[in-house]
C-alpha cells in the first residue's frame, strides 16, 4: 500500500510501550488535503489535528489488540493509519479490537465537546448543529457560528472545526461496510461466521457494490453542488471500489484453482 515500507527518513517512537512509525508520505498526503490557498498556519493546524486523530484511532485499536495478548505496532502512511498485531483471536475479539478504533475517535470526540462547553460554554444544541453541518444535514448556521465565535481565536476555531470532522465524518465513514474500512473487516468477519466457505467473498461483493454506489453518489453530489474541484470522495470510494474489484478476481482464480475460499483458508 501507499507508504507501508521502510524507509530512512521515517519517523520514530513508542508510546504506551506501542511502537510508531510514520512515513514522509503522510505528511505530505495530508498537506496535500488541506492545502488552501498557500496558508501555511491553517495547513500545519490540519496536519496536526490528523496526526493526534489517527494516533487515537489506532491506539484504539491497538491498545484492545494488546489486552488479548497481541504485540501491536502502528504505521502511520499515505492512505491512513495502520495497526499491526499478528496473533490468532476468536471473532468475537477481532470485532472488538476492529470497532475500538472508531469507538476511540468517538471518544476524543466526545473529549472536544467537553472542554470546549467547560471552558467557553458551546452549548449541546451548539454541537449538535455543528455535527449536522458537517455531515451535510442542514445544521442551524446561526448556532454553528455563535459555537465559533464563542472560542476567542482563530487557530483554536479551527482546531475544533478539524477535529469535529476527522473524528465525526471521518469515523463514520471508517464504519462502512467497504473492505478495508474497519467496518468492511467487521462485515467480513461476520460473513464468514456464517458462511466459513464464501462469506469472505461475499464480503468482498457488498465492499465493492457500496463503494461503487457511493463513489457514483458522490460524483452527483459534487456536480450538483457545482463544486467541480472537490472529487476527493469519488477518488476514494472508487480506489476502494476498484480494490474490491481486484479481491473478488483473486477469490475468483483461487476457485479456479480449487483453493478453499474460506475466510481461515490462509492460516492453515
Amino acid at each position: 500500500m501507499l507508504g507501508t515500507n521502510a524507509t530512512a527518513y521515517d519517523l520514530r517512537f513508542r508510546f504506551l510501550d506501542i511502537p510508531v512509525r510514520i512515513h514522509p508520505l503522510f505528511w505530505m498526503v495530508t498537506a496535500f488535503m488541506g492545502w488552501q490557498d498557500h496558508n501555511m498556519p491553517f495547513v500545519a493546524l490540519w496536519i496536526l489535528c490528523v496526526l493526534v486523530s489517527i494516533l487515537v484511532h489506532e491506539y484504539g485499536h491497538g491498545l484492545m489488540a494488546r489486552h488479548f495478548g497481541g504485540s501491536p505496532s502502528i504505521v502511520l502512511y499515505g492512505l491512513g493509519g495502520l495497526c499491526i498485531s499478528p496473533a490468532e483471536r476468536t471473532p468475537a475479539q477481532r470485532l472488538a479490537v476492529l470497532f475500538s478504533g472508531p469507538g476511540a475517535g468517538f471518544v476524543l470526540l466526545g473529549l472536544v465537546m467537553v472542554i470546549t462547553t467547560a471552558i467557553w460554554g458551546i452549548t449541546p444544541y451548539e454541537h449538535v448543529a455543528m455535527m449536522r453541518y458537517t455531515l451535510g444535514l442542514g445544521g442551524d448556521e446561526e448556532s454553528v457560528l455563535r459555537a465559533f465565535f464563542r472560542i476567542p481565536n482563530v487557530p483554536l476555531r479551527l482546531c475544533y472545526d478539524f477535529l469535529v470532522q476527522i473524528n465525526l465524518f471521518w469515523g463514520l465513514v471508517n464504519l462502512l461496510p467497504i473492505y478495508p474500512l474497519d467496518g468492511g473487516q467487521a462485515t467480513q468477519v461476520v460473513m464468514s461466521q456464517l458462511d466459513r466457505r464464501h462469506g469472505a467473498r461475499r464480503s468482498h461483493i457488498v465492499s465493492f457494490v457500496t463503494a461503487g454506489v457511493l463513489a457514483v453518489g458522490s460524483f452527483v453530489y459534487t456536480r450538483m453542488m457545482h463544486n467541480r474541484d472537490d472529487y476527493f470522495l469519488l477518488i476514494f470510494f472508487g480506489m476502494l471500489a476498484l480494490l474490491n474489484y481486484q479481491m473478488l478476481q483473486a477469490y475468483h482464480v483461487a476457485h479456479s484453482y480449487g483453493l478453499d475460499s474460506s475466510d481461515d483458508y490462509w492460516r492453515r
